[in-house]
């Protein structure tokens, strides 16, 4: 992807990524029923680090990668423990909170001013959170405060590779996260190596998907398309991704959120549109890869 796309190309490169990134609630939410979330981790992050293993890496690249390492693995094992407990469209539109949190916390981070519109949309997606996590099958569940801790975590993750992308190049420091995350999954997983000899081929299937499509392709497709769509646009598209994730989840695991959880999940995107809708005058805030 050395050759320059076209904005239109860009655009849909990032919706299909937003896809991919949709498809994998419902593959993790199968995935846990026959390996530990750890396991799954570790094999998925080892995988994609092998993958990217050609991607050059100075020295000064590695301790930003390892910061972003930390935060990332905090959100996919806040995510995978969470999904055990709830369902994954529901994990998808909570994950999806970190779009409103992201300006609040840059505000609290670096001390930059916080438009109105961005404290309104964090209390309309607390109100359509509410309808989602007291309504629908699962009802109120410990696995929906893991996923919120997940958008904690992703949000401070947005931030702070905002401010390394400044330093580095993006896919270099897509490739040094992700050996941090790899050692840390390997970490937890590791009173749990004896069950990798069960692993199924169904399983063995998704960690491939999680690892290259998932993580590793996407994180090369979303650098190139990135290059020629500003950053609030590929904020806008990436609001897609909870509603791919329902879709995912209704057709294949007949999943539903209910009418007041459609409501409420109506409400969560719509406060993710309005965090990210600027007038021209403002400075959009960074939308660098999320971890999926």
């Amino acid at each position: 992807m050395s050759a320059p796309l076209s904005p239109r190309l860009g655009l849909v490169l990032l919706v299909v990524i937003t896809l991919i990134w949709g498809s994998t609630f419902v593959i993790v939410k199968e995935t846990l029923a026959t390996l530990s979330p750890a396991l799954l981790l570790a094999l998925r992050f080892s995988v994609a680090a092998l993958l990217l293993v050609w991607v050059p890496l100075p020295r000064a690249v590695w301790r930003a990668g390892l910061v972003l390492g930390v935060l990332s693995f905090l959100g996919f094992a806040t995510q995978t423990v969470g999904m055990t407990m709830t369902t994954a469209s529901k994990a998808a539109f909570i994950t999806g909170f970190s779009v409103v949190l992201t300006p609040l916390l840059s505000a609290l981070w670096f001390r930059l001013r916080v438009p109105a519109r961005a404290y309104v949309a964090a209390l309309t997606a607390l109100a359509g959170l509410g309808l989602m996590t007291s309504t629908g099958p699962v009802g109120v569940s410990a696995g929906d405060f893991w996923v919120l801790g997940t958008a904690l975590a992703y949000a401070l993750y947005i931030i702070y590779t905002g401010e390394a992308a400044q330093r580095h190049g993006a896919l270099a420091l897509s490739a040094a996260q992700l050996w941090p995350m790899a050692a840390l999954a390997w970490a937890w997983a590791w009173p749990q190596l004896g069950d990798l000899r069960g692993i199924t081929p169904g399983a063995a299937f998704s960690v491939l998907y999680l690892a290259a499509v998932a993580t590793a392709l996407v994180a090369v497709m979303q650098i190139a398309a990135q290059r020629v769509v500003a950053a609030h646009v590929a904020a806008l598209v990436f609001v897609l991704e909870p509603v791919f994730a329902a879709g995912f989840a209704y057709v294949l695991l007949g999943e539903s959120l209910g009418f007041w959880g459609w409501v409420g999940a109506a409400l969560v995107g719509a406060a993710m549109l309005l965090s990210e809708l600027r007038v021209r005058a403002e400075e959009p805030l960074p939308a660098p890869p999320t971890p999926h």
